[in-house]
């Protein structure tokens, strides 16, 4: 059969990896042991952001993250000295949590079980009845260390007490092309999750590759990033960086904008597609008609970078059938009350396109788990989803 005419082609900037061109395997989506190998392999073996820098201002200020894939509960604290440390939230003496509030700011952390009393720093400071506990030296008992260092404002954690690689080299070429990104100008506006029965990579692959939004978005985007000259929303441009890739994605200049879309661009910056705005770190191959970038880090954290505004996506395990995800959007400081109806329009104008693609996943998912499909054909405007399983198979074939 011929193929069809494709005058449209992603132009690839970087080395691409020996990647194949036949169709995916459906197991790797359905499997239990191989998510069990996901979990040792990947999870225990990447860089994993879980929080931003501001969300612990001051000193004593803390959060704690559930990070389910990996068993544990990991306490973020900045200390007196300023630095941000990161602690195995499990108290030394029996197991229990130190801390059972999700955010604060505190002196010290006491388990609520025996009072055991730690530092900001992760010293045990106190022992009610420490006199009858045999060879006991408090410094034996201090809280568990996270290995956790800091790009850009965004706070990753290691499983591993002492990674093999360091956040800068595990970044390679992404954090190059982000570094300049100006992330400190920008304020935080809104939040959503969700909890969802599909696998982390059924979720993940909904997300970056623009081919489903003729359909998928068809009430609120439909003709964004797919037109004459780009019929099937091929990505303008995409790089590979090792185990993480990038993609820019291609505006339609033909793009009829809402009402609503000319008015939050007439006072201010929207999610919808309107002016460039100047910064560093966007469009690194000067596609033209271009509206974001996707920037997917490896395992699974997303950067999406735009006009006057960025979000960021964690995708997170649960089990081989379900998945948690959490989405942060930020856009630069609204000085105006016109400027401030362009970010509720963001925020509104995101929150729906999110439940189109919500939409889809169980379904999906249920759907590879009945055994009818064993394979899926993957496509050139889906090279995203092919290089992610390719790389989740790669660390999971290592020893």
């Amino acid at each position: 059969m011929t193929k069809p005419d494709a005058s449209f082609h992603t132009q690839i900037t970087t080395a691409v990896p020996d990647m194949g061109s036949g169709p995916l395997p459906v197991e790797p989506y359905i499997s239990p042991e191989f998510f069990e190998q996901e979990r040792e392999k990947v999870f225990r073996r990447a860089w994993l952001e879980v929080a931003r820098e501001d969300e612990l201002p001051n000193p004593g200020d803390y959060v704690v993250r559930e990070i389910e894939v990996l068993r544990t509960s990991v306490l973020l604290v900045r200390g007196r000295d300023g630095q941000v440390r990161g602690f195995h939230n499990v108290c030394t003496h029996r197991g229990m949590a130190v801390s059972i509030c999700d955010t604060g700011n505190a002196q010290g952390f006491i388990c609520n079980f025996h009072g055991w009393t730690f530092d900001l720093d992760g010293r045990l400071k106190g022992v009610p009845g420490e006199t009858y506990f045999a060879d006991f030296d408090r410094a034996d008992y201090g809280l568990r260390p996270v290995a956790t260092d800091i790009w850009n404002g965004f706070i990753f954690v290691h499983w591993e007490p002492q990674p093999q690689v360091g956040l800068r080299e595990f970044l390679g070429g992404m954090g190059t092309q982000l570094d300049d990104y100006p992330f400190q100008r920008f304020n935080h506006i809104a939040r959503y999750s969700a909890r969802v029965k599909a696998n982390w990579k059924t979720f993940i692959d909904a997300f970056h590759e623009a081919y489903h939004v003729m359909m998928v978005h068809r009430h609120t985007v439909p003709d964004a990033c797919a037109g004459q000259d780009n019929p099937y929303g091929l990505l303008s441009s995409a790089r590979i960086y090792g185990p993480h890739h990038s993609g820019s994605v291609w505006v339609n200049p033909g793009h009829k904008p809402t009402p609503s879309e000319t008015l939050a661009w007439k006072y201010g910056m929207s999610f919808a597609p309107g002016d460039m705005v100047d910064l560093p770190g966007l469009n690194p191959d000067n596609s033209p008609n271009w509206w974001f970038d996707i920037n997917v880090l490896f395992p699974n954290f997303f950067i999406d970078v735009g006009p006057g505004w960025y979000f960021t996506y964690n995708f997170w395990p649960v089990a081989v059938d379900e998945s948690t995800w959490e989405m942060n959007i930020y856009q630069l400081d609204a000085e105006s009350a016109g400027q401030k109806f362009a970010q509720e329009h963001t925020k509104v104008l995101l929150r729906d396109i999110l439940y189109e693609d919500l939409s889809t996943l169980e379904f999906a998912q249920k759907a590879m788990a009945s055994g009818v499909l064993k394979h899926l054909p993957i496509s050139e405007m889906e090279i995203a989803v092919r290089h992610q399983l390719h790389t989740v198979q790669e660390w999971v074939g290592r020893p």
